[in-house]
């Protein structure tokens, strides 16, 4: 996938990193599945590509629920 994005955005991994504030070196760990990206890597991705995080869930029947990073973010914060 990041792969796939990269090159859709004709980004190199440099350029890549320099967006997400990291090294070449952790984009390639993310290409190769070296790494497994937490949350905020994946907000940055996101960040990078110009595009928003959605982490959903879907039942055995396929039916979903969405919900994007930026509200988990604030209703995070409004239970602290």
């Amino acid at each position: 996938m990041v792969i796939a994005r990269r090159i859709r955005y004709g980004l190199t991994q440099g350029q890549l990193a320099q967006r997400m504030g990291t090294s070449v070196s952790a984009i390639s760990r993310l290409e190769k599945g070296a790494h497994r990206p937490n949350v905020e890597t994946l907000e940055k991705l996101g960040t990078a590509f110009g595009e928003r995080l959605v982490l959903g869930f879907e039942d055995p029947k396929g039916l979903r629920e969405l919900t994007s990073v930026d509200r988990m973010t604030r209703d995070r914060r409004c239970r602290r």
